[in-house]
């Protein structure tokens, strides 16, 4: 049952009619064949109203994938001036949830620490320490990992902030930079000279990339070599903790590489199924598409490359977690953590995805607190991530005193200072991956 107008609205114009296609699909389709501008109006009036932007067509192509495919940057702008607005709101609001729901637990401190391994060269990998303090209605994350080029790390001294005001019911978030004295809000809108880069970006997008989706997760205890019946064991930053192996059924993630296209469209055609007016539009072809992998994953091994093919099947790959079962801190809290620095790197974005599938979660949920984790990266890299020194933080504790004390000699720059999209692409691809 639908408990207001609002939420029905929002079903109906998230349905598929019979060709597959929802609302806003038809209405990028009918603009690309029609040409006219009313279809601007239309595709507006369904975001506002609740139309899910991000459904998928039968081919497995969202919208905005099809108006990129189509050219159609007129589409391509209002879906992502949408997507912006709701991601502001959605990072807003999400934030606040975490911050409140540290507010409301015994002051503490925790270490997360995070590395990359890549067989031979792990020594010479991304990694980082990242320390959460939470005191009083605050929270703080400081860690040193900002970039990695030419196999080397690049380090500054900075902290996040998620500070209540004085009547506890807004929410200030603040990076710091503690060597150039300055800090920002790292959620700052975009404004037009970078909107319309990340657009220009958008309309160029390499659809290849070398991230996977995981198709389904099966639990399985690992047990000794030696004793099939003895369960395995390991002392791990002091707590005593099961080890698990996560069988992971993962596709890589691409679009195909057809799009469907309409030819003498118009209501009636469209309407009877037994017409057929679709015919299928190559994109890429597969050298096209196996060159669109390596770019994206920066590849030049041919051996790796003659492997791509196999790799855009179904492939089984494998985490290992260590569950600690009677632990002082909860999997929903581990959960947070990882929420609240997610924004801090790209590698605890992907940490963050990995607990949010259903099965991971649902799993991590009935056994324990996950007090480390080894996760594939993408199809060539792994990620381990662990958890260390939890402590309870007494009231009067003068270091955490000072950690939260009001930000002085440092000065508040706006985000686009700080942040120079125009000259670095890295930080605008951020702000393409529209999900």
């Amino acid at each position: 049952m639908f408990k207001t107008e609002k939420e029905l609205l929002k079903n109906l114009l998230s349905q598929v009619d019979c060709r597959g296609n929802t609302p806003v699909l038809l209405c990028i389709i009918l603009h690309y064949n029609k040409k006219d501008a009313i279809y601007n109006k239309i595709l507006s009036l369904l975001l506002e109203n609740g139309a899910n932007y991000k459904l998928k067509d039968k081919n497995q192509w969202t919208p905005l994938s099809i108006a990129i495919t189509y050219g159609d940057k007129e589409m391509v702008e209002i879906l992502y001036r949408f997507y912006l607005k709701r991601r502001e709101e959605k990072i807003k609001t999400k934030t606040l949830l975490i911050a409140n729901y540290f507010k409301n637990m015994n002051d503490f401190y925790v270490e997360i620490k995070w590395k990359v391994k890549i067989p031979l060269l792990s020594f010479l990998c991304p990694n980082d320490t990242i320390k959460i303090t939470k005191f009083g209605p605050n929270t703080r994350a400081d860690f040193t990992f900002v970039d990695y080029k030419r196999l080397s790390v690049i380090r500054k001294q900075l902290s996040y902030y998620l500070k209540f005001n004085d009547n506890s019911q807004s929410l200030d978030i603040l990076r710091v930079d503690r060597e150039k004295n300055e800090y920002y809000d790292p959620v700052e809108n975009l404004d037009e000279e970078e909107i319309q880069l990340v657009l220009e970006d958008l309309m160029n997008k390499q659809r290849m990339n070398g991230s996977f989706k995981i198709l389904e997760c099966k639990l399985e205890e690992n047990n000794s070599f030696f004793d099939k019946n003895k369960k395995i064991f390991e002392v791990i930053h002091g707590f005593t903790a099961q080890q698990y192996t996560l069988n992971l059924t993962v596709r890589l993630d691409r679009n195909p590489n057809e799009i469907i296209d309409y030819i003498d469209l118009n209501e009636d055609n469209y309407l009877d199924e037994k017409t057929d007016i679709i015919k299928n539009i190559k994109v890429f072809g597969d050298k096209d598409l196996h060159k669109g992998l390596q770019d994206g994953l920066h590849i030049k091994n041919t051996t790796v490359i003659k492997g791509i093919k196999e790799l855009e099947k179904e492939k089984k790959m494998k985490a290992t977690v260590w569950v600690v079962h009677n632990s002082p801190i909860k999997s929903e809290d581990a959960v947070h953590l990882i929420e609240s620095i997610a924004s801090t790197n790209e590698f605890m974005d992907k940490v963050l995805e990995f607990f949010h599938h259903p099965d991971i979660k649902k799993i991590i949920d009935n056994n324990g607190f996950p007090i480390k984790v080894e996760i594939p990266y993408n199809i060539f890299i792994d990620l381990t991530f662990s958890f260390d020194n939890y402590m309870e933080i007494n009231g009067d504790n003068p270091l955490a005193i000072n950690l939260f004390a009001p930000i002085k000699n440092c000065i508040k720059k706006t985000r686009k200072e700080v942040q120079d999209i125009k000259t670095n692409y890295k930080l605008r691809a951020g702000y393409t991956n529209i999900r």
